[in-house]
């Protein structure tokens, strides 16, 4: 896929609810939709999603979180229709991190707003990322989650690739395979239900 393709990528879906999401790619105009969607976000998300409490977001965050060059990062935002206008619900993106002889990784993260959890939207949101992963070239996800985040684990471990999960008390990393050859294993010791079944 061109890095133009990716720039213009917009799938739309229909959730469990049977609203409609569109799935697209970020956009530099998009800033104003963010930062509406950031002020609805409750203060644990933002937490378990930056590992830190944040209750503003400067020009520069968000220059960050649009502006993006769909190659070493790429970002998707998940679009619903409010009242005939769009709606951001939620986000994902993946950073290409140092290639090493375990081939090309990225790190991947997403946030959803409190009122549209439970949907699957980070699912849908993930599924594509992994797509479009895939085609870049990319053979591994890697992501730091906090242990109580059990949603986010279940995202990932239910994401349709091989992971192996490494716990310490701060954090689980979680490494998601995308070529497929890897055994999914919780490299820690627990219990292989542990984050499938909660």
């Amino acid at each position: 896929m061109r890095t133009d393709d990716i720039k213009n990528y917009s799938v739309t879906e229909c959730l469990r609810d049977e609203r409609s999401v569109t799935i697209r790619a970020v956009r530099p105009d998009d800033k104003g939709l963010v930062i509406d969607a950031l002020n609805e976000v409750s203060p644990e998300s933002i937490y378990s999603r930056l590992f830190a409490p944040k209750k503003e977001f400067s020009s520069e965050d968000l220059k960050q979180i649009t502006e993006v060059d769909f190659v070493n990062v790429v970002a998707l935002v998940a679009v619903m229709k409010q009242d005939g206008s769009e709606q951001v619900v939620g986000g994902g993106r993946y950073i290409r991190l140092e290639r090493s002889e375990r081939g090309q990784s990225a790190e991947v993260a997403f946030l959803v707003g409190d009122a549209f959890q439970g949907l699957g939207i980070a699912s849908r949101i993930f599924g594509h990322l992994v797509a479009i992963a895939r085609d870049a070239g990319i053979t591994r996800f890697e992501a730091e989650v906090l242990p109580w985040n059990k949603a986010m684990l279940r995202i990932f471990t239910r994401g349709g690739v091989p992971v192996t999960t490494t716990t310490t008390l701060e954090s689980v990393h979680v490494v998601m395979h995308l070529t497929g050859d890897e055994k999914a294993s919780a490299t820690d010791g627990l219990p292989p239900h542990r984050f499938r079944n909660e």
